[in-house]
């Protein structure tokens, strides 16, 4: 009996109609696996019945049509899951980032494992054993979510156009409640004063006029401003990787002055960010930067952080670890290895603190759930909330820790 069958039920006795039901549902309805002869493969659908009589029925009606649609020379194998993901992936702009990698996601797990092979044949066992794949290579636990849920995308469309009768359950590990490493204030405070210093030291020695190593210069200038910028708006890696010059705007606060806005296109659709004050001097810095090179402004289509011919800049990564290294703060407290997601953490365990969490969620483009899940953690060093949960009657002595 396979894995994922229960209350195994041969209907006629000659294996054609089988009936089953999952063991991991509290109230299952029974499944069908039919097969008939001259086709190879199986027909596998829910009956929607709880009743196993009402599912024989079900079952029976449904195995006579496939039996005559196999005589007039049909099949039962459906469509291959390369060319529904084919299908699929089209209904994307793929000039968006998230569904790039959605698509990609897709392209190196379930074409790679599936290929031709038709959709509504694809078991939950299949499912349960791609899933498993991933955990044998250790991929992080929100890295697999990712996959099951880009998959699950494939499955959504291929039932929205008949091609599967139902969604079959996709496995997904649990999150676990785990702070994510990002930048404390004197971490961070550290930070952005050792890259003033180490954006200088390519104008002194190097090459070029006046000493200017120009490579070197332009790959820190950038860096620096991408980090400060990334670390003050909580725009996700890939929404800034698409930013253009003439997806930037401006609101004015209750204070009466301007705040710049990053218009972002990512995985919880478009939204409007504002950032926080003084990202527009970062921006403007940029700007200056840009036009000096080119001698002319540039084209508003071209992205903010780009190569000198326009293109934009795939990823930071090596540099933003290399400079880590160099002042000691690649590990958190915890001991994890902080990445450049690090920066949209360190945005919000800084801001909320400073404004209601249902705000933070809407302009980082999540969910509140996922504030307080990830995020939380942040409340108990701030100084209002430690005055606050302490008050009470008794004295304290003004210092905490004996070896200070």
């Amino acid at each position: 009996m396979p894995k994922f069958e229960t209350n195994q039920i041969d209907v006629n006795g000659d294996g054609k109609v089988i009936l089953y039901q999952r063991p991991d549902v509290k109230n299952p309805k029974w499944q069908a696996r039919l097969s008939v002869s001259g086709a190879t493969g199986y027909k596998i659908f829910s009956t929607k019945e709880t009743s196993q009589r009402a599912a024989e029925r079900v079952a029976l009606e449904r195995y006579e049509e496939l039996y005559f649609k196999v005589k007039r020379g049909g099949s039962l194998k459906g469509k291959p899951f390369n060319a529904v993901y084919n299908e699929w992936k089209n209904t994307f702009d793929t000039t968006t980032e998230y569904y790039e990698q959605m698509i990609r996601k897709v392209e190196v797990l379930g074409v790679a494992l599936f290929k031709s092979k038709p959709i509504d044949e694809i078991t939950e066992g299949d499912l349960y054993e791609m899933m498993g794949g991933l955990r044998e290579k250790k991929f992080q636990t929100s890295t697999i979510r990712q996959y099951r849920t880009a998959i699950t995308k494939v499955f959504e469309y291929a039932k929205m156009k008949g091609y599967v009768e139902e969604i079959p359950p996709i496995p997904a590990p649990a999150l676990v409640r785990n702070p994510r490493p990002d930048f404390q204030i004197g971490d961070w405070q550290h930070l952005t004063k050792h890259m003033r210093s180490w954006v200088l030291e390519t104008t002194k020695g190097g090459r070029g006029k006046n000493g200017l190593d120009r490579k070197r210069h332009r790959e820190r200038f950038y860096l620096q401003h991408y980090i400060l910028i990334m670390g003050n708006t909580g725009i996700r890696v890939g929404e800034m990787r698409s930013c253009r010059w003439l997806d930037l705007s401006s609101g004015v606060g209750e204070d009466g002055e301007e705040r710049i806005l990053f218009a972002v296109d990512g995985k919880t659709g478009k939204r409007s960010v504002v950032a926080n004050k003084g990202v527009e001097v970062y921006v403007k810095r940029l700007w200056d930067f840009r036009v000096a090179e080119l001698g002319t402004q540039p084209e508003m289509t071209e992205p903010l952080f780009c190569h000198p011919n326009g293109r934009r800049i795939g990823s930071y990564k090596k540099g933003f670890e290399a400079l880590l290294n160099e002042c000691a703060l690649r590990k958190d407290l915890y001991g994890n290895n902080r990445t450049l997601y690090s920066l949209r953490h360190t945005y919000a365990t800084m801001r909320i603190n400073r404004v209601p969490i249902y705000q933070l969620a809407v302009n980082m483009g999540t969910g509140v759930d996922m504030i307080e899940l990830y995020y939380s953690h942040a409340r108990t060093t701030d100084p209002a909330f430690i005055s606050s949960i302490t008050q009470g009657n008794q004295k304290g002595s003004g210092r905490a820790l004996p070896f200070e």
